[in-house]
């Protein structure tokens, strides 16, 4: 048990590792320099993490088959998701001045990205594979399970809050540019969840 949960954290951090639209949305609320609104969102993103990670657990194998079953759909939906919050942040970023808005996404928009993303589903489904086979008794721990992934989701999003908190307090005139980086990053994402759908 205790190696689950240490394994989970691991795999939590791993899986957190902010490089996808979760990363991107958690960074745009670095840069609106709220201190609640950026810790309210490294919430939603780790929640988002651990909450898939609980319900794939329960359902590996049911998940993966509805997947691949309305594989075009998904990929459809969650396209287009992530298509337009990277037109709502493109939006903000070119007609608002870059530290006096709000954000264009907030907790519950990272929350929905972190438990859609197809990335995320793909890699819970095997961690849970591969943890239910390492571990015996994967089935009767998966609180354990959730609760580790939810800490290194955590230490994956916290030091990119912090990085991009920094950032805009040093440089606040590049704040914009930073803005218009991460939408353009959410508009390729989104572009290339529809281009697999509509394959």
């Amino acid at each position: 048990m205790i190696g689950l949960f240490f394994a989970s954290i691991l795999a939590g951090f791993i899986a957190g590792a902010p490089f996808g639209a979760a990363g991107a949305l958690v960074a745009d609320a670095a840069l609106i320099h709220n201190r609640r609104r950026i810790g309210a969102t490294i919430m939603a993103a780790a929640l988002g993490d651990s909450l898939l990670a609980f319900i794939v657990s329960f359902a590996s194998n049911p998940i993966r088959d509805l997947f691949t079953e309305y594989e075009n759909i998904f990929f459809i939906i969650a396209g287009a998701v992530i298509l337009l919050l990277g037109i709502a942040l493109w939006i903000v970023a070119m007609h608002s001045s870059a530290m006096s808005i709000g954000g264009a996404t907030g907790p519950v928009s990272v929350f929905f990205i972190t438990l859609l993303h197809p990335g995320s589903i793909a890699t819970f489904l095997l961690i849970t594979a591969l943890f239910s086979m390492h571990f015996a008794a994967f089935n009767d721990h998966r609180f354990f399970f959730a609760s580790g992934i939810a800490i290194g989701s955590l230490c994956a999003f916290s030091p990119v809050g912090i990085l991009f908190w920094v950032l805009s307090r040093k440089a606040e005139k590049y704040v914009r540019h930073l803005r218009c980086g991460l939408a353009a990053m959410l508009l390729f994402v989104g572009l290339y969840l529809l281009s697999k759908g509509f394959n």
